[in-house]
């Protein structure tokens, strides 16, 4: 199987760790774990959109 081919699964995979991290802050109440968690899932974001 290409490398090219698993990038766009593995930063799926990525993104459901960074939103379950995320709801996992948010059930604790950690300032801190939440804004970790919506940085890592923005930097997810940003790497899936396409680049021109």
């Amino acid at each position: 199987m290409n490398a090219k081919r698993l990038h766009i699964p593995a930063w799926i995979l990525f993104l459901i760790c960074g939103i379950l991290y995320l709801v996992a802050a948010i059930r604790d109440r950690d300032p801190l774990y939440i804004a970790g968690g919506i940085c890592f899932i923005i930097a997810v974001i940003i790497i899936l959109l396409p680049a021109d």
